[in-house]
């Protein structure tokens, strides 16, 4: 574009700042209960794996550039069944990935005032409702501020991680997990869910002053400083053995904030990070609410979830969204399954998702980016496997949704028939 002024610099923070949400609260501390020490290991391994995951999207983003993303380029590739079967596997994450998010933010709020006796699924129903609300009103928080306190987050992280490491006793005290290829791959496959989100960059891509040139740097910069700051932030968890039951893995972050910095960073950290989660719940609700809205597009206006407020907002897809999202918190409440299992089946579903935006790109795509295509679905089928069991529930709820679409196809190429012999 002829205006582009997007500097290196700028680009590098674009990418730096979709891979340091609030993944930052709690992966670590995941991954380490996967493979211990050896998890740093894997944070080389899966910022590797993700640089041609970017040059993937960018390639599919600068020759079929449309807001339904993965859903529209497996369109190109492999027709309209495929397409809508991905765009219903993105969209039930929405039940599933937000309450990740929604018990984090909980959890560091109590924390905020030293462990309220509230609990928890009261702390979360309540952002969930706060969020909602928000959205009905059309409340929106600035880009800005997000972006300030994702910083701010980072900064207060990185320094009380590498103000823990001069502590006394810093040194490796939790057990060391021995090496297995396995663990490894676990862990791997959940360092992913830092990286969703990451084809972000890729948007923008024609937006650099000299696109062939500056394009590549951002990548190699944005991921590289990334990796540098999960492998601390990794360390530091690793070395004060704050990881590996679930209670230790949702506080581990302000565990080493309180060996670093005392009560001040503990709480700090706190704010923080509820004012993350709080930010990034508000975004995730959003965009499933305009997938909801988009999916039932042919359906007209009239349709239920096709009804706009005065202000404009989807109001019967907000709050289904929102309900499904409560019904989970409620359930997991209830069921006491843990909050990892949640996350892990949601980050199964979008490890599917990248791998069908690489299929269809080595489909779509020459030359070096279809290698990059290429290399990118290998990798994402080996993350795939590694993710277990929650791999093969992504891959059933995804054929389900194609069964599906082809059942709701051939029922309606038979509809005008029996109405016609009729």
């Amino acid at each position: 574009m002829p205006n582009a002024q997007l500097s290196v610099f700028q680009g590098a923070n674009l990418l730096l700042s979709a891979l340091l949400g609030s993944s930052v609260l709690i992966i670590p501390a995941l991954a380490a209960s996967e493979a211990g020490l050896y998890s740093l290991v894997g944070w080389l391994i899966i910022i590797a794996v993700m640089i041609p995951v970017v040059f993937t999207f960018s390639g599919l983003g600068r020759r079929y550039p449309h807001e339904g993303g993965t859903a529209h380029y497996v369109a190109h590739a492999f027709g309209p069944s495929h397409s809508k079967a991905i765009a219903w596997l993105y969209l039930a994450i929405a039940p599933i990935g937000p309450p990740v998010v929604f018990i984090t933010g909980a959890s560091y709020f109590s924390q905020i005032f030293g462990g309220l006796t509230l609990p928890a699924l009261t702390l979360e129903l309540a952002m969930l409702a706060l969020v909602t609300l928000m959205n009905f009103v059309k409340l929106k928080t600035s880009a800005k501020l997000q972006s300030l306190i994702s910083w701010a987050l980072v900064v207060a992280i990185i320094l009380v991680s590498i103000s823990s490491l001069f502590y006394q006793d810093a040194t490796i005290q939790a057990p060391i997990v021995p090496f297995e290829i396995g663990h490894l791959g676990a862990a791997i496959a959940i360092m992913f869910w830092s990286f969703v989100g990451i084809e972000a960059i890729c948007h923008v891509a024609n937006e650099f002053k000299d696109p062939s040139r500056d394009f590549p740097k951002a990548v190699f910069i944005g991921v590289g400083a990334a990796a540098a700051l999960y492998i601390v932030i990794s360390y530091a968890v690793v070395v004060h053995g704050a990881y590996g039951s679930e209670s230790k893995n949702l506080n581990s972050i302000t565990h080493i904030a309180e060996i670093g910095l005392g009560v001040f960073g503990q709480r700090l950290v706190a704010i923080l990070g509820f004012l993350g989660c709080f930010a990034a719940v508000n975004l995730y609700l959003m965009s499933f609410v305009r997938m909801l809205y988009s999916l039932f597009e042919g359906k007209g206006n009239q349709h239920p979830l096709r009804k706009k407020s005065s202000l404009g907002i989807p109001v019967a897809a907000l709050f289904l969204v929102s309900l499904s999202i409560a019904l989970v918190l409620i359930t997991r409440n209830n069921l006491q399954f843990s909050f990892e299992s949640l996350l892990a089946i949601a980050n199964a579903m979008f490890v599917v998702i990248y791998l069908a935006a690489s299929l269809a790109g080595i489909k779509l795509l020459t030359g070096s980016v279809r290698i990059a295509a290429i290399a990118a679905a290998i990798f994402c089928a080996i993350i795939l496997y590694f993710t277990g069991v929650s791999g093969l529930q992504a891959l059933g709820i995804y054929l389900v949704f194609f069964i599906l679409d082809h059942l709701s196809n051939a029922f309606n190429r038979t509809k005008p028939k029996s109405s016609h012999s009729i």
